[in-house]
């Protein structure tokens, strides 16, 4: 029963494709520890944009996922970088990465078709934990909306020298019909 659940999880999350996402990460680095907030606008294409925000104004890291291969990172101070993956380009920049290419999955409660993974499911048939490239991805917590998909609200990812507790504060599932490619979307309106 929990594999069938797990199967049909899987189909549900992979047509999740395109999204705005809001959330909250403390991250453990070398024994410091930050606390970032994460606006994520992906395309069903596989472009991104994606924010890092420090608190309190301290600066707004922007990485740009232009197309296969073409990624760049804006500092606060209006530098530009550009490296052929995310990871090297953030590690090139900054000291350190996330493994974005898996990201892209494991926040959507998914492995990466990419690599071989271990999962544990939950009662529900989603998954509890997943092992994949070194990383630990545990699932804590899913948004339960009925005409929604199950997506996860708190997951921690870790290996050996960084951990990241993630929040996700909110989902904004986009049709993939909509092309709107501004990043307006990730700076909503109050009113």
């Amino acid at each position: 029963m929990g594999q069938s659940l797990w199967t049909l999880q899987q189909a549900s999350a992979a047509e999740v494709t395109q999204w705005n996402l809001y959330a909250r990460a403390a991250l453990r680095l070398e024994g410091e520890f930050y606390n970032i907030g994460i606006r994520w606008q992906r395309h069903d294409d596989g472009r991104f944009l994606m924010l890092l925000e420090a608190p309190f104004g301290q600066g707004v890291l922007r990485i740009d996922a232009l197309g296969p291969g073409e990624f760049r990172l804006r500092l606060p101070d209006g530098q530009l970088f550009v490296n052929n993956t995310v990871e090297a380009l953030m590690e090139d920049v900054v000291g350190w990465s996330l493994p974005f290419s898996g990201l892209d999955y494991w926040v959507r409660g998914l492995p990466s078709p990419d690599a071989d993974y271990r999962h544990r499911l939950n009662s529900a048939g989603r998954a509890q934990s997943i092992r994949q490239d070194g990383w630990d991805i545990a699932y804590l917590d899913y948004f339960t909306e009925v005409d929604e998909p199950p997506l996860p609200r708190r997951l921690k990812l870790s290996n050996d020298t960084v951990s990241l507790k993630l929040v996700i504060e909110r989902w904004q599932l986009v049709p993939s019909d909509n092309r709107d490619t501004s990043d307006a979307g990730l700076f909503p309106s109050f009113d």
